[in-house]
């Protein structure tokens, strides 16, 4: 099939020579220049007509060759060769500005202002239960899976240090076992400006890859509207779905009027630790309230507080004996009580700790 194809071919090109001479033999000579240029263009248009042609000839002869079975060296014939072709996705990369930091925190003083302690689940954590839990007053001790109760010291807070100076404000979380090396909880640090039980802000980080400040990953909301805490912030009240909690994203990963607000890292010396540094200016002069989130569950910063979205029946409980138990939709979710800085309470502020 191969020599026939070729044979035709080579008959074509040879047909194509011979024609252009056997042509001119019998064209008439032009009268005046005019009549001349107009026979030379047609013949050009003749000749790349022809030339044409060939090429024509030869890729069909090529794709009658490729489509047509093929023998092999034992003259049997093989299957059908198709020729096949890869689109490539067409790429439009988005670009995205490189950040320019203008602050950059160092190395918190190793005095502190104030601190929280929290309780510490791990001594039960082989028994899938825990004590501390008051899911009716917004403060959560749930370092647990759902229905299985497995226990997850990454969860679990046990102490928390903030130390607070100009340009920043430096936060340490201990948790009861080492960071892992991957995971999607968010850990978190909330403030409440005006002491009414009502979080004005949330800083949040998801797990830290390094012992490097960055702001990877790092974000602050804020409520606009004023509904944290429902009707009675702090304290549970009827579920109420329109409730959207923090709902404004004011800081993402540097994005923001300020790429320095937020920073986060591990702890470069401790390996069940990470640290937040965050401009002190975010707080004002005024002083405030502060707690402790790490939360591998929800993760719902419009649904805070978690309370106010959930009965006690269908959050569930870690308490052993209780009708409620085992933990259900509000799980994996470990809070402190509310500490201060900056003022003095008067010991009636919702959620300070006792």
């Amino acid at each position: 099939m191969r020599k026939t194809i070729l044979a035709g071919i080579s008959l074509l090109l040879i047909s194509i020579l011979i024609l252009p001479a056997c042509s001119s033999a019998v064209e008439t000579i032009p009268s005046d220049v005019d009549e001349a240029v107009q026979a030379g263009v047609a013949a050009t248009l003749t000749k790349e007509a022809w030339l044409g042609g060939v090429e024509s000839a030869r890729k069909t002869a090529i794709a009658s060759e490729s489509l047509s079975p093929t023998e092999d060296d034992d003259g049997e014939v093989s299957s059908l060769i198709l020729p096949t072709f890869t689109p490539q996705p067409s790429l439009t990369p988005t670009l995205k500005p490189v950040l320019e930091h203008f602050q950059v925190p160092g190395k918190p003083k190793e005095k502190i202002d104030t601190y929280l302690i929290d309780f510490n689940s791990i001594d039960y954590a082989g028994d899938g239960f825990t004590y501390g839990d008051q899911f009716k007053s917004n403060i959560y001790e749930r370092p647990f899976t759902s229905g299985e109760m497995i226990y997850r010291g990454e969860i679990d807070i046990i102490r928390v240090n903030l130390k607070s100076g100009t340009p920043w404000t430096y936060v340490s979380i201990f948790l009861a076992e080492k960071l892992p090396e991957t995971g999607e909880m968010k850990y978190g640090i909330e403030l409440d400006l005006d002491e009414n039980g009502r979080g004005d802000y949330l800083i949040q980080c998801g797990l830290p890859l390094s012992s490097d400040w960055g702001v990877e990953g790092v974000q602050v909301y804020t409520d606009t509207n004023g509904d944290v805490g429902g009707k009675f912030p702090m304290s549970m009240d009827t579920p109420d779905l329109e409730l959207n909690g923090y709902e404004v994203l004011v800081f993402d990963a540097g994005d923001g009027n300020d790429p320095d607000l937020a920073w986060a890292r591990r702890h470069p010396n401790e390996p069940n630790s990470l640290q937040f540094a965050f401009k002190t200016d975010l707080t004002g002069p005024t002083g405030y309230m502060w707690s402790a989130w790490a939360d591998a569950g929800l993760r719902a910063p419009d649904y805070m507080d978690y309370n106010d979205h959930f009965t006690a029946e269908t959050a569930g409980s870690p308490y052993p004996g209780s009708p409620l138990y085992p933990l259900k939709a509000v799980y994996l979710v470990d809070s402190t009580c509310r500490s201060y800085y900056g003022f003095t309470p008067s010991g009636d502020e919702p959620g300070l700790c006792p």
